[in-house]
């Protein structure tokens, strides 16, 4: 391990430009992680130019670079601090530098430590695991309430409709379409395999529970795993849950489902990323959302703007809203 200087860290910064930035306006935790990184990240590849020749760290500390002893470790992160302080004058009191046992189960985890994991650990001041003190995970609560709207929250289902044009607008039409086909003795819809996979999806969506570190935002917090992705997170303050699921390990995926749950257990929303077709015939990955009802059915269908999709999807949307606009109605102003 060399020992840091300041103009090893500037020349370190030169040779990988990590992070895209001037080096005059790096903030603190891109230095602290850098400077970590400068210390122990010395194999790489060799860049040939027209003038010279140069050794170009790779970014990564692997195993075998990381031949330090705890003693050693904390005596160069104090030297970090000290030496930015003085030089640069950057005070790093603040700074969460990883400590000995957190670089350890960072290596632990797939033999190697990059720029983005020590820079997330800086930045969100990240509670992380150890070999003996695992987060316990963040479960989603029993159902051991009823999911049935409040007549509270049926009557202002019925004010937004009775307040919206559109919404109007969209049960005018679905009554008249309803009313048609029954004079005609037809059927006025048929939404076959609208949301028929979605809601298999929905149906078996099994929460990951597997937890590695906590981030605590006040009241609120999120969850990651082993791999940096983050698998749970709680907003206490609107009384939701959010459970993540990837396709790969690697830490920088996008989700690719999302269940959200309220406060007494139930699914009210699934985000699902899925190929989808602009106007053009272009592909795109795009989320789609499904909302869902008391009993977890789904009811409605988002897609995100510029997908071309099946316009079936609109009436399906409208339908369950003029559905449970009746059954409101029924329930509020049928029994006064």
């Amino acid at each position: 391990m060399d020992k840091f200087t300041i103009k090893g860290l500037m020349d370190y910064y030169l040779r990988t430009n990590s992070t895209g930035t001037p080096f005059r306006d790096l903030t603190q935790e891109d230095l602290a992680s850098l400077a970590v990184l400068s210390i122990f990240d010395k194999k790489g590849q060799t860049v040939q130019t027209s003038n010279y020749t140069y050794e170009r760290p790779d970014g990564v500390i692997d195993t075998s670079e990381f031949n330090v002893t705890r003693e050693e470790y904390e005596k160069a992160v104090k030297n970090i601090s000290k030496q930015i302080k003085k030089e640069i004058g950057k005070d790093f009191t603040g700074v969460n530098i990883p400590s000995y046992d957190d670089m350890q189960a960072m290596l632990k985890e797939d033999n190697k430590i990059t720029f983005s994991e020590i820079n997330l650990f800086v930045r969100e001041k990240i509670i992380r695991k150890s070999e003996t003190d695992r987060p316990q995970p963040i479960l989603i609560p029993e159902k051991t309430a009823s999911n049935e709207k409040t007549p509270e929250q049926m009557r202002q289902f019925l004010a937004e409709i009775e307040n919206s044009p559109l919404s109007i607008e969209a049960m005018e039409r679905i009554d008249a379409k309803l009313a048609e086909a029954k004079a005609n003795g037809t059927t006025a819809f048929d939404f076959t395999g609208l949301a028929d996979d979605a809601q298999k999806e929905i149906d078996a969506f099994v929460p990951d529970n597997d937890a590695s570190y906590n981030v605590q935002d006040g009241i609120d917090g999120r969850q990651y795993n082993d791999c940096g992705q983050v698998v749970t997170r709680i907003n206490n303050t609107a009384g939701f849950y959010e459970k993540y699921k990837y396709e790969s390990d690697k830490s920088d995926e996008n989700y690719h489902e999302m269940m959200r749950y309220n406060g007494n257990g139930y699914k009210t929303e699934y985000f699902r990323r899925e190929t989808l077709k602009d106007k053009d015939g272009k592909s795109f990955t795009g989320v789609v959302i499904y909302v869902l009802d008391e009993n977890e059915k789904v009811v409605r269908i988002t897609y995100p703007e510029g997908a071309v999709y099946d316009k079936r999807v609109d009436d399906f949307n409208d339908y369950n809203m003029f559905m449970q606009w009746l059954k409101y109605d029924e329930a509020i102003n049928g029994a006064e």
